[in-house]
This record gives structure tokens, C-alpha cells and sequence, in this order.
């Protein structure tokens, strides 16, 4: 038997590269405070990886063999109930399932403690149907836009398009709609469209929660995104659905859609702002074919775009014109109002610049005539070691501060991830890297543990093309948008994970 750390002192400069990341080293090396060798390499392999996760991980254990002496391979092969005329081969061909009696005796070899083999995280997933028992108030600007919108709905052109600013209680205004079409005829069919899970899984919730207050029967909730597979859809109640999820069964069942069509009261459409994109457009147009089908869109912004007129009247024909926006009486802005009276947060903006900005003349030239940053300037910024020590540093600063909750605007999925491995190294405090190539079990667990208000402790989630619209976690006090963007409504998306005001639990 040898320790991990011996085994890892043989893997040599070649095997070493392999097992920690080239930009992970530089900046290691940059950080840290004297020379970096060998055994810091070896810690700092061990500390993002674990030791377990190492011998997990098919490649680095075969890189960890590989750099066994051979009576040590030979050892480890009879440990294994392996044969050991080669002992080499033999440890390379190995399949090793999680858990299992082989797992255990080369743990024990490696000299792994059971108490080092972390348990498996037991995420719950919530039950696709749920019967749920009636047994929810609105602020005067939210009741103002629903009756608006009723009137829009109750009309001869039945569609309408809803814009309050994030954290204004558009979803919660929602439901309070929802439940008052269902409480007046029955059974009746309301169908919720969103983009994601975490979209869906918030507005089921918060459905929930209203008709427990405002409904006058049991009513079905149903769930068709991820991992729920909706069976027969019930007529009595509302169904949550992920365009993905939809988009490949309308693929698979071209006519399922349109024979639930017939049974639609009112469809929903969430961010609004995109129902004009080709794919959602035709999802949305299939169950419109039902002339008795009201559309209601909900959106943050006033529209698909900031400087395409022809796009955004595309998206204001979809909904007939006809949209409702907030109107308080004495203020110009419905913003001031939702500021002053606490239901938003009044944002401070502070610019970082690093000591050596790497951009050249060429690079901001190159993208002046671009409507958005490109992929070159991204992934530049995302290798500046400069910057991304000044994006750390700044955390610090922000949790010194007082700051429990901080979400991180990545420039890409390795960006987001890198910060995250950082972060790990050099301080204890909670924190994530959640993109799309995330397992959903972390994925579920990081964003629980950040939304979780009864842990004080600090909790930072790096993110890339996953939080920006949607993430409800009122308590999130501070941003860093490290992805530079010209889209005014991106970056309207990303300061709006952060203002909800104390009124709203902000």
C-alpha cells in the first residue's frame, strides 16, 4: 500500500499537466507566495480534486497508476483480485463501478479513510401531479395591471402582454389571475410556458401558494419539464411546461399539441420578451388555433429588443398591441415609485478596471460594429489573470462588507468554473460554479443552499447562461457582471437579480 500523495509524487511533469488545468497553474503560481513545486502541486491537485475524486475519475486514476513502480502495480492488483502479469494493463483496463466492494479495497490500498468517501447527495424531486387543497393579496400597482389585463382578455382580441419590472410581482400577479379563471368555470385547462426548470419549479410554487388562499376546489398541478413526463393531461387545473420538453414532443407526437389545444383556456408565456422566436412562436400559434384560447405574455422588458423596432413590432402584433405597463399616479416612472415604497432596491453601481487591461486598439475596433462583444474578445477577458484576480478580490471585499448572497456573471462555462476553483482555494467560504453542462442533482443542491435563508453563512454562485432570468433569491445583495454585454436587456436581466426590496423580503 502508498499514500495518494506518494503515488502523485511519481506522476511526473507530463501526467502533472494533465491532472491540474494550464490556466489553473499560472494563476496558482501568480498567487502564490514563494515557489510553487512539486508538493504544491500535489496539494493543490488533491484540494480541488479530493482525494476520492481522483481515484473516481477514470483518466486521473490511470494516470495515478501508470506511475506505480511495478511491485507496487502488482500489489495493488492483488488488492484488487486482479491479474498481475501485467500488472499495468491490467489497472488500466479496470472498470470500477461507484460504491463497490473493488472501490473500497483500492481506497483502502491508496489508504483512503471510509470517513473521507463523501455521501451522496439525496436530491428530492417533487411529484409530477398534486392535488392541491384551496384554503394571497395584491399591491395597488399589481391589482391596477391585472384588471387591465382582464379587460384586454375579456375583449374580442383576448390577448395581452404584461410588463412590470423585475421584482414588481409579476408572477405573483399572475396567479392571482389564474385563480380567479379557474375559480370561475370548471373544469378549465391553464397551460404555463417557460424556459427552464428552475422557471417552471418557481412558478408552480408560487401557484401553489396563491390557490391554497384563492382557490375554491382541488385543482391539478402538473409538470412537464426535466424529469417529469406528463402522461394524460387533466382538464381541471394548470400545466407547467418547458419549451425543450414540449419542442421534442411536438417532434416525437406532431399532433399531441394540437389536440391538447382544444382544451386550453389561457395560455401563459413567461419572459415574454422571446414568444417570437421561430421554434416558441409556432408552440405558441398551435394552441391559439383554439379561437376560445386567451394569451397573456409576462415580461421584465418592454419588449424583445432595445434597438430592433421591426423585432419588436413583430412581438407587439403576436399580442395584438395591446400592452400593459405600470402607471402610478404622481410619478413620471413607476420605478421611483416601487423604489420609494420598498418594493425594489436602489441599485449602486461601482466599475472595475484592472491594473493591465489586455485589450488592444484592434480588439475594441474589431467589435465596435458588432451588436454584442464576440467569442476572441470573450474568451481574452476570460484569460486575464489581472482581471480575474480583481474579480476575487472584489469578493472578498464585497463578503468583508457584509454581503451573504453574490451572484458572478461568467464569460463562459470554463470562465465560471475557474473563478469557482479559485474561490475554493483560497477561502472557506460556500460557493459554485452552475452552468447548462452542470449535473442537475448539484445544480439543484447550490441553488437550494444559496435561495436557503436560514444559513447565514456566505454563499457565492459563479454562473454563465443560466441565472440571468427567473432565479428568484430575494436576499441576493450584490453582482459582479464580469461579462461585458451592449444588450441593454441582458444586462437589465442581470442587475435584476438583485434589486428586490425589503417590502418583498429583499
Amino acid at each position: 500500500m502508498v499514500t495518494l500523495e506518494t503515488a502523485l509524487a511519481n506522476v511526473g511533469g507530463r501526467g502533472m499537466s494533465q491532472l491540474l488545468d494550464p490556466a489553473v497553474m499560472s494563476l496558482a503560481e501568480i498567487t502564490s507566495a514563494g515557489e510553487f513545486g512539486a508538493q504544491d502541486k500535489i496539494d493543490l491537485v488533491i484540494k480541488l480534486n479530493g482525494r476520492v475524486g481522483l481515484l473516481r475519475d477514470n483518466e486521473s486514476r490511470r494516470i495515478i497508476t501508470d506511475s506505480l513502480k511495478e511491485a507496487q502495480a502488482m500489489s495493488l492488483c492483488n488488492a484488487l483480485g486482479k491479474d498481475a502479469g501485467y500488472a499495468w494493463d491490467s489497472l488500466r483496463d479496470m472498470r470500477i463501478r461507484k460504491n463497490s466492494r473493488t472501490e473500497m479495497d483500492m481506497f483502502e490500498w491508496f489508504e483512503i479513510s471510509h470517513d473521507e468517501i463523501p455521501k451522496d447527495i439525496e436530491v428530492e424531486v417533487p411529484p409530477t401531479l398534486v392535488e392541491i387543497e384551496a384554503g394571497h393579496g395584491l399591491f395597488r400597482h399589481q391589482r391596477d395591471a391585472i384588471h387591465d389585463v382582464r379587460r384586454y382578455l375579456d375583449s374580442k382580441l383576448p390577448r395581452a402582454f404584461l410588463h412590470m419590472p423585475t421584482g414588481s410581482g409579476k408572477t405573483r400577479t399572475a396567479m392571482n389571475h389564474i385563480c380567479r379563471i379557474l375559480n370561475e368555470g370548471e373544469p378549465r385547462l391553464i397551460v404555463w410556458f417557460a424556459f427552464n426548470g428552475e422557471l417552471c419549479e418557481q412558478a408552480a410554487g408560487e401557484f401553489q401558494k396563491a390557490w391554497s388562499f384563492h382557490g375554491n376546489r382541488e385543482v391539478d398541478l402538473q409538470r412537464m419539464w426535466g424529469p417529469h413526463d406528463v402522461g394524460d393531461v387533466t382538464n381541471d387545473g394548470i400545466l407547467f411546461v418547458g419549451l425543450d420538453k414540449l419542442w421534442a414532443r411536438v417532434k416525437r407526437e406532431n399532433t399531441w399539441l394540437r389536440n391538447l389545444a382544444d382544451r386550453v383556456h389561457l395560455l401563459i408565456f413567461d419572459e415574454a420578451h422571446q414568444s417570437t422566436a421561430e421554434t416558441y412562436q409556432l408552440m405558441v400559434e398551435t394552441l391559439l388555433l383554439n379561437d376560445e384560447c386567451r394569451l397573456l405574455g409576462l415580461s421584465a422588458t418592454p419588449g424583445r429588443t432595445y434597438n430592433d423596432p421591426a423585432k419588436d413590432a413583430e412581438l407587439s402584433d403576436l399580442y395584438y398591441r395591446q400592452k400593459v405597463s405600470l402607471h402610478v399616479e404622481g410619478y413620471d416612472s413607476p420605478l421611483d415609485h416601487l423604489v420609494e415604497e420598498g418594493y425594489l432596491s436602489r441599485p449602486s453601481f461601482h466599475e472595475m478596471t484592472p491594473p493591465n487591461e489586455n485589450l488592444t486598439d484592434d480588439d475594441l475596433e474589431r467589435v465596435s460594429n458588432l451588436d454584442d462583444y464576440d467569442d476572441k474578445l470573450l474568451l481574452k477577458l476570460s484569460e486575464d489573470e489581472w482581471r480575474n484576480l480583481l474579480i476575487l478580490d472584489k469578493l472578498d471585499d464585497l463578503i468583508m462588507r457584509g454581503h451573504k448572497r453574490i451572484l458572478v456573471f461568467c464569460l463562459s462555462v470554463k470562465h465560471s468554473n475557474m473563478l469557482a476553483i479559485f474561490m475554493n482555494m483560497k477561502s472557506n467560504y460556500r460557493c459554485a460554479s452552475i452552468t447548462s453542462d452542470t449535473p442537475p442533482d448539484k445544480r439543484a443542491y447550490w441553488i437550494e443552499s444559496f435561495v436557503d435563508d436560514e444559513n447565514d453563512q456566505p454563499c457565492v454562485l459563479f454562473n454563465y447562461g443560466v441565472l440571468t432570468t427567473g432565479f428568484d433569491a430575494p436576499k441576493t445583495s450584490a453582482a459582479i457582471i464580469a461579462r461585458p454585454t451592449k444588450s441593454l436587456l441582458l444586462y437589465s436581466q442581470m442587475v435584476g437579480r438583485v434589486i428586490r426590496g425589503d417590502r418583498v423580503d429583499g
